[in-house]
């Protein structure tokens, strides 16, 4: 749902129940609990002087006597409902709602993430008049299940993995490792890790059942902030919790006299499985009539990986997006150099090409590198390469309860059903 007029747009209040989830480069993201939401807020750059906090407060008192603000954010909204989310797939996504904090809350969120947020974070602060609530998917919703003919345990678990990149476009394939395995050595280069992980997207891309497979359990091994394993909404393994990993899938599986290495291997089987999962059964992308980029979008996918990921799962449709960039990082660099991005006017640009498109999304997108070379429309040769690097950057949740009783053969055969060797599960796969 989008709100289409500013004034519909109201305060919300933040429960006294939350938990800082995490944040990137551009966002601090809060888990509501009892809400079973997410809310995103969106950061700035801290100021370093004075002046700089007198031109935030300019800023802050612009953003609510205008609504710039709430315009940009309406805007951004507007960007993933109508690219990201038929582009990843409505069935992995959430809806966002559009919300208002006020400066007050602001505020005082502020000081009581102090204690939460990692130092190098520190260096931007909150931004008035930016957030948005999503979905929680760390649970299941009623929705999704009060309709079955069977009972559920009460606990959920959520698997939630940041896959990075997963290929190379032609451009990078010179290079010895992909850019994740690169970055290591220079995080570790930087003092920003202590340990080398062994995890390459590659592996978890491939389609092999034995490099996915060993994918997850590098994770397991060095989790970084690429994996977190939570428990009814809280975060019980990752790099931030000390837990012993072969306890909590002890828990998942019920099993608590089975080997730990046996324990560990099924639960690799079940990630990969929950991974190569079709959950949609239908891409908008089969009724695109020109199938120009999107078919060659295919053909790539197919001659890049060993062993081809099912159409339709959620690996699959990040990939795809990911592919958006064929020229690799170094040409938009290099292009860059050349002309400024005009602020964010792009992303108006290219929705409004959508709304008048007569081909698929994707084929939408692709043809922007090959024209609008003009100064109005020459920011829109960007937009591939940006929308790739969302999918190369973004997480996704598996999310899991146990089934109590024994199945029929009918219900057996459902997408959302998986049979480990320990107990039938539930399976929702999403993306967010």
């Amino acid at each position: 749902m989008f709100y289409g007029e500013i004034e519909s747009i109201t305060n919300f209040e933040i429960p006294s129940e939350w938990t800082y989830r995490g944040e990137g480069n551009s966002n601090v993201v809060l888990s509501l609990p009892k809400l079973r939401k997410i809310l995103r807020i969106r950061k700035i750059d801290k100021p370093k002087s004075l002046i700089g906090w007198l031109i935030v407060w300019i800023n802050d008192f612009l953003y609510w006597y205008c609504g710039k603000g709430i315009k940009e954010e309406l805007r951004d909204l507007k960007f993933y409902s109508a690219i990201m989310r038929p582009l990843l797939g409505i069935r992995y996504t959430s809806e966002a709602h559009q919300v208002i904090l006020t400066r007050r809350q602001i505020k005082v969120l502020e000081k009581e993430l102090q204690k939460c947020r990692p130092d190098f974070r520190k260096t931007k602060i909150l931004q008035y008049g930016r957030a948005a609530l999503f979905d929680d998917f760390a649970f299941l919703y009623e929705d999704d299940y009060e309709y079955l003919p069977f009972k559920l345990e009460d606990d959920t678990f959520a698997v939630e993995i940041k896959p990075k990149q997963g290929w190379k476009p032609l451009s990078e394939r010179q290079f010895p490792k992909c850019l994740y395995c690169m970055n290591q050595h220079l995080k570790m280069e930087k003092g920003q890790i202590n340990e080398f992980s062994k995890y390459c997207p590659e592996d978890l891309f491939s389609g092999s059942a034995m490099r996915m497979r060993s994918a997850i359990k590098s994770l397991i091994q060095c989790p970084q902030n690429n994996f977190r394993v939570f428990k009814n909404g809280i975060l019980c393994y990752g790099e931030k919790a000390n837990a012993n990993f072969n306890k909590i899938i002890s828990e998942l599986f019920e099993s608590q006299f089975e080997e730990s290495d046996n324990l560990e291997e099924e639960f690799c089987v079940l990630i990969q499985h929950c991974l190569m999962t079709n959950l949609i059964n239908f891409s908008p992308m089969e009724t695109c009539e020109e199938k120009l980029f999107c078919e060659w979008n295919k053909i790539i996918q197919e001659s890049n990986c060993d062993s081809i990921l099912p159409k339709g799962c959620v690996l699959e449709k990040i990939l795809s997006v990911q592919m958006l960039d064929t020229e690799g990082s170094n040409y938009y660099n290099k292009l860059l150099g050349k002309q400024n991005l005009k602020d964010w006017n792009y992303i108006d640009m290219l929705l409004h090409k959508v709304n008048n498109a007569n081909v698929c999304l994707k084929c939408t997108i692709m043809m922007l590198n090959n024209s609008n070379k003009g100064e109005d429309g020459a920011d829109l040769v960007f937009a591939p390469y940006m929308i790739s690097a969302i999918a190369k950057d973004c997480s996704l949740m598996i999310t899991l309860k146990r089934i109590k009783e024994n199945l029929s053969y009918e219900w057996m055969e459902r997408e959302q059903i998986i049979e480990p060797l320990f107990h039938w599960r539930m399976l929702n796969v999403v993306r967010h």
